[in-house]
Formats: C-alpha cells, structure tokens, sequence
C-alpha cells in the first residue's frame, strides 16, 4: 500500500502511484484548492511512502 499524508492529517492511500496521486489531487481540489496549482506531479511523487 503506497500513501501520502496532507499535513492537514488526511492520507490517501492506493496501490500504485498513480492512484495516490489521483486521490491526493481530489482532496487537494476540495480542501486545498490554492496548492493544486503549487505542486506537480514531480513533488507529489517524493512524497509516496510505501506502508
């Protein structure tokens, strides 16, 4: 299981790369919609950790 925790204590979990990011992205467009513009891809993937 791969996740990313939001310092606002949200984690999006998944079992691929791409599935953490498209649930980070969905919750950065509704609780943090000024940072989607902020951080690519790039930085999303250095933040994955591997549960």
């Amino acid at each position: 299981m791969k996740l990313i925790r939001c310092e606002c204590g949200f984690v999006a979990r998944g079992d691929s790369d791409d599935q953490v990011i498209g649930v980070i992205r969905g919750h950065m467009a509704s609780d943090h919609p000024a940072l989607l513009d902020t951080v690519n891809r790039e930085d999303l993937l250095s933040w994955i950790q591997v549960e």
